[in-house]
């Protein structure tokens, strides 16, 4: 998911750059470019710095692009009179 759409940086790119050793707002920024222009991200890459600082980031990923598993289907029932 895109984070900063001004600078095309991605929530993959920040949680690299936290993991990598980046721990503020700052060094994303140096790193990344993220947070430059508009500073509509702020907020988002703040989160992210929290979560993935915290290890809560596991927790929060969106699986929504996984497949669902669907229920094997039945036998009918015989109907015995």
């Amino acid at each position: 998911m895109y984070v900063c759409i001004c600078k095309a940086v991605t929530e993959k790119q920040i949680r690299q750059e936290i993991l990598k050793g980046a721990c503020d707002y700052g060094e994303l920024q140096l790193q990344l470019d993220v947070g430059t222009c508009c500073g509509q991200c702020r907020d988002l890459t703040l989160e992210i710095l929290d979560e993935t600082m915290t290890g809560h980031h596991e927790e929060n990923v969106v699986t929504m692009w996984q497949p669902v598993k669907k229920p094997k289907a039945r036998p009918a029932l015989q109907v015995c009179g």
